[in-house]
């Protein structure tokens, strides 16, 4: 009897034993599971389109593959992808659309190598091969091109912000072809791992989820390379105003290499523009100024020819001739004067009252105490609208203009300082609508464009956030600047 009591209670305790370890792997079945869902939920996917051609040369370690049935196969460590009516063909066996390519380690197409995964989608007779990854990862492939990685951390963390908002605007920008953004220019220049950087990915570390809004909603941070020397006002290049994208003089020459330019346009390179444009005014003979902006800008130009004449706005006649060749719309007819004034007088750039003028320069940036207080007074609206607008066009007046309401006497080395905004070579170089040409004429059968800065001029300038993050400026000062009334928030 003893017996059979001693074999019942090993049994129960076998039970026991078998049903906690059952317990605890499903624990820890959940717990993973957990784990991967909270995981997924925190990354933000991209579709970034690589290519899309007859076939797709991929490579890499380890490649698996799962096509559109959710058959798993294994990969060869080089193969090219073709397209079969809607299926994939890799090594003479067919698979349908879409084929996701993974791997533990990065996986090459063309030359170029990827984090994430890459989607192969057969259409036409064509394979779309589409990188899939979290944002920030991404991002890893759009800094170390877009950006000088050597430049000041400062620089790159408000490089990391905007290009992660502009990412995550352009979501399903090229829905119609199976992606979000492209490789190019049109979204952002995107070169997977080949452009890594230490540096770059620092900034992305130390900015994770950042992006620029205003009023709740994603800021649009459009940015050139080189403004030369004020941005440019959205309104004037794509038509639609935008609050926060306006012109804004900058404190700092950017020092860019390739600050200035010249151009050579023939009267034939004109006429094909404007005919492509439906402006043609037949043989044209002038070209002309016709409005600049608060900067001296060319916003508008007027084209006067055989047939009549005809108004284009700059940044569509940039576009029309190439970006590469008119490299930004700040640009005059001569380096030395005006030749001719038959069109309107220019806006004048609105300038600071007599009172602003006497503020001293203070380059010290505001401690963080200052900063707010300074902020309390402009609420209080301790300064009339001409001592506010100067303080955003100079910064380095913000102090003593601090001093000023608070009634405190700046100390007497820093009212004797002179101004730093803008050495006397670098300001001569800023267009003066009083003083230089506002047409020219194309008897020749050429006309040079004398210009300055890179790119379209909207949102921040690459070189002149440099030159503001080598003077010590942070990276929410630089995007305050160049996106006034935008905040930074984290998604």
């Amino acid at each position: 009897m003893r017996t059979v009591i001693l074999a019942r209670r090993r049994l129960r305790r076998r039970r026991i034993n078998w049903n906690c370890c059952k317990k605890i792997a499903l624990a820890v079945f959940f717990f993973s599971l957990c784990l991967c869902l909270s995981a997924e939920a925190q990354a933000r996917w991209i579709r970034v389109g690589l290519m899309t051609a007859p076939s797709a040369p991929i490579s890499g370690r380890s490649l698996s593959g799962r096509d559109g049935g959710g058959r798993r196969f294994s990969l060869p460590a080089s193969f090219s992808a073709h397209a079969r009516g809607s299926n994939v063909v890799i090594q003479g066996k067919s698979y349908a659309s879409p084929v996701i390519v993974s791997s533990p380690h990065q996986i090459r197409c063309g030359k170029v190598s990827y984090e994430g995964e890459l989607v192969l989608r057969a259409r036409g007779g064509q394979v779309t091969v589409i990188n899939r990854l979290d944002v920030e990862k991404y991002l890893r492939g759009v800094l170390g091109y877009e950006i000088n990685p050597q430049w000041a951390m400062e620089v790159l963390k408000a490089q990391a912000v905007i290009s992660r908002t502009y990412a995550l605007a352009q979501m399903g920008r090229h829905e119609a072809s199976g992606y979000d953004v492209c490789t190019t220019d049109h979204c952002q220049v995107y070169r997977g791992t080949n452009v890594l950087h230490a540096s770059t990915d620092r900034a992305i570390a130390q900015t994770r989820g950042q992006v620029l809004t205003y009023r709740g909603d994603l800021a649009h941070t459009f940015f050139c390379s080189d403004s030369g020397g004020a941005t440019a006002d959205v309104g004037d290049v794509w038509g639609k105003r935008v609050p926060y994208l306006v012109v804004r003089k900058e404190p700092f020459p950017s020092g860019s290499p390739k600050a200035r330019w010249e151009a050579s346009l023939s009267a034939g390179e004109i006429q094909n523009a404007l005919a492509k444009k439906g402006k043609s005014v037949g043989t044209v003979s002038q070209i002309a100024i016709e409005r600049r902006d608060a900067a001296g800008r060319a916003a508008a130009l007027r084209f006067t020819g055989s047939a009549g004449s005809s108004v284009l706005s700059s940044a569509a006649f940039r576009t029309l001739i190439g970006a590469k060749k008119v490299r930004s719309t700040f640009f005059e007819f001569s380096p030395e004067g005006p030749r001719a004034t038959d069109v309107p007088d220019p806006v004048q750039r609105r300038e600071a009252p007599r009172t602003a003028r006497k503020i001293a320069f203070d380059p010290t940036p505001l401690t963080t105490a200052e900063d707010a207080q300074l902020k309390a007074l402009i609420e209080q609206k301790k300064f009339n609208v001409d001592e506010r607008l100067d303080m955003i066009l100079y910064p380095e007046r913000r102090r003593n203009y601090l001093y000023k309401a608070l009634g405190v006497e700046a100390p007497a080395m820093e009212r004797k300082r002179e101004p730093l905004e803008q050495p006397a070579e670098t300001a001569k170089r800023i267009p003066n609508p009083a003083r230089t040409a506002v047409s020219a004429s194309l008897a020749g059968g050429s006309v040079t464009l004398y210009g300055r800065g890179w790119g379209h001029g909207v949102g921040l300038s690459q070189w002149g956030a440099k030159a503001m993050a080598d003077r010590g400026w942070s990276a929410e000062k630089i995007l305050e600047f160049y996106y006034p009334g935008t905040a930074i928030q984290k998604r």
